[in-house]
């Protein structure tokens, strides 16, 4: 469970929901198929390179293209087609934001596990790497939890209430979650 936010590329040249929430339904319709087409690797390579110039702390995880494929029962080259992206990690004991970007969108996710003032810096930092990101490609950001689509190059700090708010209560949703997935025999 995270705080995801997407980057995305706008055809009307303005934040727009409807089209956000469209391009999100069409990125994940695309990836749960596996029917992964080549995207610009050029933009995916400068948003990357930007991002690590901005935090030289982030890690691009290495796929093991040999294993995925023996795993997915797939060739090695299907599974390099299906894995274009580019995941940055913070190294450990840094704010834990993972961005994956791929050519036309990126996927920024934060755990929810931060409080107070860490949440203040893990939203901060999440704000510079959009405007990064902005800057970079001309994308336009998307937060699902709000439901808003906004330019980061126009944008201050995100707004974080809603996070901290799902940080209170997440004692209460994992033991809801843990009661509802009770065996329907077990009545205690």
């Amino acid at each position: 469970m995270s705080y995801d936010l997407y980057c995305y590329r706008s055809a009307s040249r303005v934040p727009d929901i409807a089209e956000a929430q469209a391009l999100i339904v069409a990125f994940n319709s695309v990836e749960e198929a596996g029917d992964m087409k080549a995207a610009s690797s050029e933009t995916r390579d400068r948003i990357v390179a930007t991002l690590i110039e901005h935090n030289p702390r982030l890690e691009a995880f290495k796929f093991d293209y040999r294993t995925i494929a023996e795993s997915d029962g797939i060739s090695e080259e299907e599974a390099r087609s299906r894995y274009q992206h580019v995941e940055l990690n913070p190294p450990e004991g840094d704010l834990a934001i993972q961005l994956t970007v791929y050519g036309d969108h990126v996927f920024i996710s934060i755990p929810y596990w931060y409080r107070g003032s860490e949440a203040d810096l893990v939203f901060s930092q999440c704000s510079e790497y959009l405007r990064v990101i902005g800057k970079t490609a001309g994308f336009f950001a998307y937060d699902p939890q709000t439901d808003t689509a906004f330019d980061p190059q126009r944008t201050g700090q995100l707004d974080h209430k809603g996070y901290e708010e799902t940080v209170r209560k997440l004692p209460e949703i994992v033991a809801e979650s843990t009661e509802a997935s009770k065996p329907w025999w077990k009545f205690w």
